[in-house]
């Protein structure tokens, strides 16, 4: 790519960590927690940890975005009253670092401002997972040996304690917030699923934030829940349970009740899988909140319909590729470490999984990423069985657009959170190099049918010039995510490792126009009083930049003598009929009535 641009390294010692809005980016480095503005590369905070923090053992964690609108926020003039109704764009204002016995928050917006949560004596274990709540004045704390999960108010200093949750809150694992996509204030609901074992059985909790009281409390039908996901609407919770119990997946309401428990279908193909005790091994919801992807051990994807629950489509995964409607391309690399794609004859046998000495090709087997574009209409998965070759679906024509065979096996798959075209594939190998896949528009289109073969191959983007391994003896732990930039900026994506981190635009960066007597983007809320100090004559009428004869003099709002123009001369009519302004109504067909 020619466009490409890629920021400085940044050196840390903890792996660098953006912010849910991609507005910010943190890490630590000299024994300082570093926040740096994505769009300036400046360093806005350079906080100081003491002496006793864990470097090693760190770990930096964002608030959710909170979106305040301009109503909410202090005006310097009491009257008149602010009506304006506009909001900011959501971005997360605290953030938390946390070791193995402290957790330190500091808020970007107050300097002065900072909370500290001690563990004390230890007596409850060490810290293993910290994680703010529904909203920034909440901080979770899940301590070792699944003793307990403290959910701590920062305005008020109290806590909530839950004793015996299953998991210990990594990667969301056990736990999960309803989304709410009303909420005005948060991307966070007020309603906590978390999973706990009493007694050596499962039971669901339902908290309500902020006092976490308990709204229910239900006993599962699990032998071993493996985890749980709500529905991109809230109205469904998905729990399945451990794939070494059997194909077990429970559908519970949003107050917890059960509606419906699915199994495997009977089929006479179970003994070719070799699966018939094992079961689930990932489940996604579909982006639609109409289907719910379920991965098993079978090498089968089921997509199954919200309405009843009953499978509707299968995504089949074979040993021998031999898809004539979609392209096989291969990666080759040389002797010299260059990367290239060759297209790959069918049918093809992609590479297995090796298989350790006291292993068996059953234990290294099924769907265990699976991942769908922003429109929910691609799907990407990767078979553990073949764990180098990525395939990708059209779910409109419920066939494989193209196949992917990777020199290395498969480590992640990122679909754009906007762009529902493009594909972020990250391997496993030791150098940083990353590959962007993009589908063609024409791919399944009913005006070009057969023209699903015009895919291409993906882009391969080595970063090796741009970002530096490790020092020392430490193997690269290589980390690829997309931000979460909005729909009218061009994407991005952050590439690190455990001492450093680079931002890359595959596309290029968006132009910052910056106008004469620019503002700061914290008082663009003040543009209400501004006008209002105008029109009452306080402060005077700005001046416009002469842009000559085709300037923007009618734009601008200002006649050639500095006056004020005719806010209706555009709506005004001519009386003898010839002409007409524009309307609101024109689409509607109001104005013909009268």
């Amino acid at each position: 790519m020619e466009s490409i641009d890629i920021s400085p390294q940044f050196k840390s010692t903890s792996l660098s960590v953006t912010s849910p809005a991609a507005t910010h980016i943190a890490c630590i480095s000299s024994a300082r927690l570093q926040i740096r503005c994505l769009s300036t590369f400046e360093i806005i905070r350079s906080i100081a940890l003491p002496s006793s923090h864990d470097l090693r053992n760190s770990r930096i964690a964002w608030s959710p975005p909170t979106v305040i609108s301009s109503s909410s926020r202090p005006s310097s003039v009491s009257t008149p009253p602010r009506r304006s109704s506009r909001t900011s764009p959501a971005r997360s204002n605290r953030i938390l670092v946390f070791d193995q016995d402290m957790t330190r928050v500091y808020d970007l917006r107050d300097e002065k401002w900072n909370a500290v949560i001690s563990n004390g004596s230890g007596g409850m274990g060490k810290n293993v997972h910290v994680e703010f709540g529904a909203s920034e004045d909440e901080v979770i704390v899940w301590s070792d040996f699944s003793a307990c999960v403290k959910i701590w108010c920062l305005n008020t200093g109290r806590a909530v304690e839950i004793r015996d949750p299953k998991f210990p809150g990594r990667d969301g694992r056990g736990w999960a917030y309803r989304p709410w996509l009303s909420t005005k204030s948060s991307t966070r609901g007020r309603v906590l699923a978390l999973l706990c074992r009493p007694s050596g059985a499962d039971v669901l909790l339902l908290l309500s934030s902020p006092s976490y009281s308990l709204l229910s409390r239900t006993e599962l039908p699990t032998t071993d829940a493996s985890g749980l996901k709500w529905s991109r609407d809230g109205r469904w919770l998905a729990i399945w349970d451990a794939a070494s119990t059997g194909y077990r997946l429970c559908i519970y309401t949003a107050d917890g009740h059960l509606y419906r428990t699915v199994t495997r279908e009977p089929t006479d193909e179970a003994s070719e899988w070799s699966v018939e005790g094992l079961g689930i091994k990932s489940v996604e919801w579909v982006p639609g909140n109409q289907w719910l992807a379920v991965a098993g051990w079978d090498r089968r994807v089921r997509i199954l319909s919200t309405r009843t629950f009953a499978p509707v489509v299968f995504l089949d995964h074979t040993a021998v590729i031999h898809v004539p409607s979609a392209p096989v391309y291969t990666e080759l690399v040389d002797d010299r470490g260059n990367r290239s794609y060759a297209a790959t004859p069918q049918p093809a046998t992609p590479p297995k999984a090796p298989v350790d000495k006291n292993e068996t090709g059953l234990m290294k087997q099924g769907i265990s990423i699976l991942a769908f574009n922003a429109d929910g209409t691609l799907c990407a998965t990767r078979d553990d069985s073949t764990p180098s070759t990525v395939w990708i679906w059209d779910l409109k024509s419920l066939k494989p657009s193209c196949i992917l065979i990777q020199y290395a096996p498969v480590k992640h798959l990122h679909w754009n959170p906007n762009d529902p075209s493009t594909l972020l594939i990250q391997t496993t190998h030791d150098s940083p190099t990353v590959y962007l896949y993009t589908t063609s528009s024409l791919a399944g289109s009913a005006e070009s049918p057969g023209t699903i073969g015009m895919q291409q191959a993906p882009e391969i983007l080595g970063l090796r010039s741009h970002i530096h391994k490790p020092a020392g003896s430490i193997p690269a732990k290589w980390t690829a995510s997309w931000l979460s930039t909005s729909p009218d900026k061009k994407p991005a994506f952050s590439l690190g490792h455990q001492q450093g981190c680079v931002l890359v635009w595959p596309y290029g960066k968006d132009q910052i126009l910056r106008f004469e007597n620019e503002q700061e983007e914290d008082n663009d809320g003040d543009s209400d009083d501004s006008l209002y100090e105008i029109l009452t004559g306080r402060t005077p009428i700005p001046q416009f930049r002469n842009t000559g004869s085709e300037g923007i003099e009618a734009s601008g709002g200002m006649e050639a003598g500095g006056g004020l123009d005719d806010t209706f001369r555009e709506r005004r009519e001519y009386t003898n009929g010839t002409e007409r302004g524009q309307s609101i109504f024109d689409e509607s067909g109001l104005d013909e009535m009268f």
